[in-house]
């Protein structure tokens, strides 16, 4: 059994199926290109496009960043982030405009603020809502259309399997399902079950979300469940090597996980990125919550922290990123 394999959606060929999930305030311009530079992900994704009127649209100065791509990246995943139809449909015409290659429905987000605001997750809450959306966005868009969902909105409300066929119906390509509700935490188990049961009711292909990045999650999702592919977040930011580390092992070859040397000089790679699409005072805020999990689990890494949450200039990061590698190699670190 193959469990990473080159994917059809629709019309869009991916060299494979691992994906980058869209992450708020993570999966920016820079992060991923790192990820596609470190090789084997088949499709990265940008942060969620909120759906605006047009004079919201025209005042928000965010959009341009967010959407903004090279073309090595390719191919992109948008994802719209709503709950009128209209509006959703308006941005999801915006973002092929703007060049995705894929455009996405969020019903997944479980964060207070999106619940509160009846979107994520909470429309989990409303299939038939969901349906209406994704027609119209259906109605107004040409490249392959996706929808993120949850098995449903809390324990008690499990409506995954009637959001997939609903979403089905309503014309999507590709249904990407996290293997948990709503309420669930980080770290909780997965339903493979109900992930399962998703994958029963629908024909288009179905990625499994949540934890991914652990091999004996992939395995089971694949086993058990009958997923045609894999979407990564949370184990991906700091490691964007992950995707060729999986691909190394399931093809039985040499370890791809980078030496610190090598971690020291994607992490320079992706702090020059970050200055030139953001500027020196903006990017240097982005780099403190990446930089520390490039050294994940390795000597003096508090010392280290201490030390990046007080930068103010580039010539600090280089400083403290050289003074940290001659510390964690007298340690005899990796």
């Amino acid at each position: 059994m193959s469990y990473i394999h080159p994917l059809r959606l629709a019309g869009l060929e991916l060299d494979n199926n691992l994906c980058l999930a869209p992450m708020a305030g993570y999966t920016n311009l820079p992060f991923r290109l790192i990820v596609k530079r470190m090789g084997h992900c088949g499709l990265v994704a940008t942060e969620m496009v909120a759906a605006m009127t047009p004079a919201q649209r025209r005042a928000d100065r965010a959009f341009a960043t967010a959407v903004a791509h090279r073309a090595e990246e390719r191919p992109l995943a948008m994802q719209v982030y709503g709950r009128e139809p209209e509006l959703c449909a308006a941005c999801a015409g915006e973002l092929q405009h703007a060049g995705a290659d894929l455009v996405d429905l969020n019903c997944g987000c479980p964060v207070r603020k999106a619940k509160q605001a009846g979107c994520g997750v909470a429309l989990m809450r409303e299939p038939e809502r969901v349906g209406a959306i994704l027609r119209a966005m259906r109605a107004v868009t040409t490249v392959p259309l996706g929808v993120k969902i949850r098995l449903g909105y809390d324990p008690s409300r499990r409506t995954g399997v009637a959001v997939a066929r609903i979403a089905e119906d309503a014309g999507v390509d590709v249904i990407t399902v996290h293997a948990r509700t709503g309420e669930s935490k980080h770290g909780a188990a997965l339903d493979f079950a109900g992930l399962a049961a998703v994958r029963a009711a629908v024909a288009v292909p179905v990625i499994a979300n949540g934890d991914m990045h652990l091999e004996q999650n992939l395995r089971r999702a694949r086993d058990e469940a009958g997923v045609d592919g894999y979407m990564i977040g949370r184990g991906a930011i700091g490691r964007p090597w992950i995707f060729a580390e999986l691909h190394a092992r399931f093809a039985g070859q040499p370890s791809a996980v980078p030496d610190l040397e090598r971690r020291a000089e994607l992490l320079r790679e992706h702090f020059a990125l970050v200055l030139e699409l953001y500027g020196r005072e903006r990017g240097l805020r982005i780099m403190r919550k990446y930089s520390l999990l490039y050294f994940h689990g390795q000597p003096g890494i508090r010392r280290f922290r201490d030390r990046f949450v007080r930068i103010a200039t580039p010539e600090d990061f280089d400083a403290i990123v050289a003074d940290y590698l001659a510390e964690a190699r007298a340690h005899g670190a990796a």
